[in-house]
């Protein structure tokens, strides 16, 4: 493992647990706290980006100005394209096959933020083409992918881990075990 890829790993992992911490027990972490504990996560992940990819005093500058700028961006389509896998999931889940016109329009809604998606990396790209050599940009596109990547993973292991009492949690859809009650009423 390379160690750009170890760091982001390290990093991930107090991400998660920072985020375990405060899933646990809300209260025992003040927001104060959780702020705090995040700016340090954020601080070290700059180190590490800094270190890995090479990167000047001003070009970290250049870079977190640039991130704050597409951030919201970045969100927002996070955002919509849950929302669109969740409502296709849903769809999907359905018996009847007389949703195909919503079905073809979430797939069409997809597309299109895949569109968007790559637009914005392009933009992205573009301005940290400004200050930041190619080798550079590959090698924080690297991190970057890598990291979204890592907490994805996280994210579906959290849903397969099991909730109080030892059961696990619901399957994606909401059904445990993955198995539909018949569509007439009680199993």
């Amino acid at each position: 493992m390379r160690a750009w890829t170890k760091g982001v790993v390290v990093l991930v992992a107090l991400g998660a647990v920072a985020g375990g911490a405060q899933a646990q027990d809300p209260a025992a972490r003040p927001p104060m706290e959780r702020d705090s504990l995040e700016a340090r996560v954020r601080a070290r992940m700059a180190q590490v980006v800094q270190r890995q990819v090479g990167l000047s005093d001003e070009q970290m500058q250049r870079l977190a100005v640039t991130n704050r700028r597409f951030e919201g961006q970045r969100r927002d389509l996070v955002m919509r394209e849950r929302q669109v896998r969740l409502g296709l999931r849903d769809e999907l889940a359905q018996p009847d096959t007389a949703r195909q016109q919503q079905v073809g329009k979430l797939l069409d809604e997809m597309l299109l933020l895949q569109r968007q998606r790559l637009e914005l990396i392009e933009a992205e790209q573009k301005e940290l083409a400004t200050f930041m050599t190619p080798i550079q940009r590959a090698r924080y596109f690297g991190m970057e992918e890598q990291l979204r990547q890592r907490v994805m993973e996280m994210r579906e292991q959290g849903l397969r881990r099991p909730g109080p009492g030892g059961q696990r949690r619901p399957a994606p859809g909401g059904v445990r075990g993955g198995v539909r009650p018949p569509a007439g009423g009680a199993p």
